[in-house]
């Protein structure tokens, strides 16, 4: 170890103080240069193959080679541009004469990175199968990094979650360190950048992976209602890792790489504190605690050894480049599939909720529908049987009350009541056909008999008569309404015709009915709305009437399995209604 940093080779190779070196050594962070000796065996006579140095891990900055016996200087390192004599590999390799007798080869290392080395000597066809393997292996997890943080990004476009927005913007730092780190950068934009800027690059991105990672896991716990103490700790870790950046331009890039591996151990203990203390709140959420807190501790570990490496507390190992890619894919697939169970879930929680408001704004418009039709029916009974009341009134007072009056004003509030009460029912679905056997000309000429004016009702039948099975209650209310409109709001003294004879209907045998007045002064009806619940034309509203006939009329003949049908023929309304046998359901 060079304390100075200007030691000559003459006077490394002079001295008396080397040490063994394991395969994988770290000296953890610090200013002085390492010399690394390796004494070559003499090669094959028959040997035309060169062989290669091959120096990992890829992110050392200054690597100088002195090959004494083949009189070589050989520089590389992450902070030059790749040469043109080592291969084209994300390692640094020296390509080097196979000699056949004994020697040394010195390495110098100069790095503001961790001190972290691993040294091969290995024939240059093996060297290039062994980069080449290596190389694909990291390109593929870079690049599944890089489309966990595509899909994330193009996720949050969608949502605009402000977890899976924290996730791609981790992600996004872990694949850009990950490509800085493992060698890739060097290859690719390396040539064109200037001496150390490819340094400066890497060790920011680093320092900003431990930050957004830190944030985004806080982020992600924080929906299980930990310790908000704890919370703002990992947040104000974070802005404080993020700031350590600004070292560097105090030329204190050594200092900044120590804390942010220190400031990694510290972080990853706040977080399983933080996620400790939401054990006593149980919140269900779609990633249960206890599954997150085991990665979170699987998780720290493997992400703790590469820093306990590269502060040189313990002895190095391959183990750190495993801890790279935990932080890029690992860590990427993990909660890519976690987000992607809470995503799942969040939405069929969110469905559940849609639904439920659904239902309670049906409840709403039907239970103000409701409102509005009890207020349109108490202001119908309000005013219709104030009529019939005046009527009573104004014939006491002139002393013309006979009991023909009286009886048609209590029938006319009579029927506005029974039309209400029915209605109510049929709303309800509390009417249900009593099928019996009906005499369909004796309930008409019944019904007749018991309409406004009887003598205006013209009655045609066929010769003999037959059997309905129907409900014979539910037809009379039929065929009373349609009598009582055709009185009501005819022309006066006008005839109402009145048909009836046995048909069939889609092989379906039954009866039909047709009832026609002359249109009075009221006009013809609007056959698209004839139907509803308390229409009533314009012209009509000036004669008592309840704007509920016709649509009782239409909700009985539906339970009857009947139709009704409405036509204006010269002036003339006409109403067709047809009621089928029900023998077979009797």
């Amino acid at each position: 170890m060079d304390k100075t940093g200007h030691a000559s080779l003459q006077e490394v190779t002079a001295s008396p103080d080397w040490q063994p070196m394991a395969r994988w050594q770290s000296w953890g962070y610090g200013p002085e240069t390492i010399w690394i000796r390796t004494k070559l065996k003499a090669a094959a006579h028959d040997t035309r193959t060169s062989w290669i140095v091959q120096i990992k891990p890829p992110y050392l900055d200054y690597l100088t080679l002195y090959d004494p016996s083949a009189n070589l200087v050989l520089k590389s390192g992450d902070a030059l541009p790749p040469n043109d004599d080592s291969l084209a590999s994300i390692n640094f390799t020296f390509q080097i004469p196979a000699l056949n007798h004994e020697r040394n080869i010195y390495l110098q290392l100069h790095t503001t990175s961790t001190r972290s080395i691993n040294m091969e000597v290995l024939p240059s066809t093996q060297a290039q199968l062994q980069n080449r393997l290596q190389e694909w292996l990291m390109g593929f997890f870079t690049a599944a990094s890089g489309m966990f943080a595509i899909w994330a990004a193009a996720q949050w476009w969608i949502s605009r979650d402000g977890l899976i927005g924290a996730f791609a913007f981790k992600q996004i730092f872990a694949t850009t360190w990950a490509f800085f780190l493992l060698g890739f950068a060097r290859i690719v934009v390396g040539p064109y950048l200037s001496e150390g800027v490819l340094t400066t690059i890497s060790s920011t991105s680093f320092i900003w992976v431990i930050s957004v990672t830190l944030w985004f896991l806080a982020k992600f716990i924080e929906s299980y209602r930990p310790a908000r103490m704890c919370l703002i700790a990992c947040r104000v870790l974070a802005i404080s890792i993020a700031s350590l950046s600004l070292l560097q331009f105090l030329d204190l890039t050594i200092e900044m790489l120590k804390i942010g591996n220190i400031a990694i151990l510290l972080a990853f203990s706040l977080l399983l504190i933080t996620l400790l203390t939401a054990i006593p709140h149980k919140v269900v959420q779609p990633i249960p605690l206890k599954l997150l807190l085991v990665y979170l501790l699987v998780y720290s570990a493997l992400s703790s050894l590469p820093p306990l490496i590269h502060l040189g507390w313990i002895k190095a190992h391959p183990i750190m480049v495993i801890g790279t890619l935990t932080h890029a894919v690992m860590d990427g697939v993990v909660m890519f599939i976690m987000l992607q169970v809470r995503a799942r879930t969040l939405q069929h929680e969110q469905q559940a909720i849609v639904r439920e408001l659904e239902r309670s704004e049906q409840k709403v418009a039907s239970e103000k529908h409701h409102r509005e039709e009890q207020s349109q029916l108490f202001a119908m009974l309000a005013h219709e049987l104030k009529t019939p009341l005046a009527t009573l009134r104004m014939r006491m007072e002139v002393g013309e009350l006979k009991r023909e009056v009286m009886d048609r004003t209590i029938a006319d509030m009579n029927q506005v009541i029974e039309r209400c009460v029915h209605t109510g029912q049929l709303a309800d679905q509390g009417l249900e056909p009593y099928l019996q056997s009906v005499d369909p000309i004796a309930l008409t000429q019944s019904c007749i008999q018991s309409c406004r004016y009887p003598g205006q009702v013209d009655f045609s039948a066929p010769n003999t008569s037959g059997l309905l099975h129907t409900d014979a209650q539910m037809l009379s209310i039929v065929l009373g309404n349609l009598l009582d409109n055709a009185c009501k709001y005819g022309a006066p003294q006008g005839r109402v015709q009145v048909s009836l004879q046995f048909t069939r209907k889609q092989d379906q045998s039954g009866w039909l009915w047709q009832v026609a007045n002359q249109a009075g002064s009221t006009g013809l009806p609007d056959a698209a709305q004839l139907f509803e619940k308390y229409y009533r034309s314009p012209q009509a509203r000036r004669v008592s009437g309840s704007g509920l006939g016709l649509f009782l009329v239409k909700g009985l003949l539906d339970l009857l399995q009947g139709t009704i049908s409405y036509t204006a023929q010269a002036g003339h309304p006409v109403f067709t209604v047809w009621v089928p046998d029900l023998t077979m359901r009797r």
